[in-house]
């Protein structure tokens, strides 16, 4: 056992490094997207800068076509954006719903599978889009009871800010932002880049974790994923919820080997997350939120299996 250990570990360590080192050039450029954006608070009209960043309705279907992009560091850009308030919870969960991870990789890599990948992107992107903007139109519409109307026209309620980091625990000088307005270009890059490796920090262990117990546990998942009929869908949207590469994959090799349904493909691939996940678990301050969200994601995965398999015009398993 200690050997088989080793071994995966020779396999993760390496694996959970690129896969981190891959995702910190988008987070450095969050970050200093997020520091020039808390710089401009103190500014005339970056309120409208920051909205029009993150619209209710159109930042669901941005998000969600990000997600499509094989490679789960976006949902951790996606997770930092809405713990920073940038982006609505509607957002972030489109680009959890969208994210395949390393599935579509292993999809396209098979004569049999490939011909599933398009309808799988499509009904991703679309689900996750349409998911997105319903849970931002039910967020405005609770805020909407409190919101101030502005004097000239309505605005959109602020929903973003409800999982927000208290700025404080940034570093920041709030003094500086009072008197000076503005950043030294300097600052703004080091601050930026601090956090970048300490959020990278924290998904290199997470991922190089959970990825060693998602091998060491391939095949029990494979076998749960295999149970027969009506529950596939169900189990497969459970599974899906493990955040680790692993866990697609073994999503996309029991479909390949014609196990499981494509139904059940599309729920279990809808509830995965990628790592984002476990960093929003680490870094949201609001846990009504995470626990909303998962709820969510699980939801929308089922119901997203149960809608293919009703009107899914061919057949569910691969020949």
């Amino acid at each position: 056992m200690l050997r088989k250990v080793t071994e995966i570990l020779g396999e993760v360590l390496p694996e959970s490094l690129v896969h981190t080192g891959t995702m910190l050039p988008a987070l450095f450029v969050v970050f200093v997207l997020v520091e020039l954006l808390e710089t401009l608070s103190h500014k005339k009209g970056s309120e409208k800068l920051a909205r029009a960043f993150a619209h209710p309705y159109l930042g669901p279907i941005a998000a969600a076509a990000l997600g499509i992009i094989p490679q789960c560091g976006f949902s951790v850009v996606a997770t930092t954006l809405f713990v920073e308030g940038i982006i609505p919870m509607g957002s972030l969960l489109s680009a959890y719903i969208s994210t395949s991870d390393e599935a579509l990789p292993v999809m396209l890599s098979d004569p049999l599978s490939l011909p599933w990948v398009a309808p799988l992107i499509a009904i991703k992107l679309i689900w996750g889009s349409v998911v997105g903007i319903l849970v931002n139109i039910a967020l405005l519409r609770k805020k909407a009871r409190t919101e101030i109307v502005d004097e000239n026209r309505k605005t959109l309620p602020d929903i973003n800010a409800s999982c927000a980091i208290d700025a404080s625990t940034h570093n920041h000088d709030s003094n500086s932002h009072s008197l000076q307005g503005t950043h030294p270009l300097g600052e703004v890059v080091m601050n930026a880049l601090s956090r970048t490796l300490r959020i990278g920090t924290v998904v290199f262990l997470l991922y190089a974790a959970i990825n060693l117990v998602g091998h060491l546990a391939q095949e029990q998942i494979s076998g749960s994923l295999s149970s027969p009929g009506f529950w596939q869908p169900f189990v497969a949207s459970l599974v899906g919820l493990i955040p680790s590469c692993a866990t697609s994959v073994a999503i996309a090799e029991t479909f390949k080997a014609g196990l499981l349904s494509f139904p059940a493909a599309v729920s279990g691939l809808t509830s995965n997350g990628g790592i984002g996940p476990l960093v929003l678990v680490k870094e949201c301050k609001n846990k009504r939120d995470v626990v909303t969200l998962i709820v969510l994601q699980i939801v929308s995965a089922l119901t997203v299996g149960i809608i293919v398999s009703l009107f899914w015009p061919y057949g569910y398993y691969i020949q």
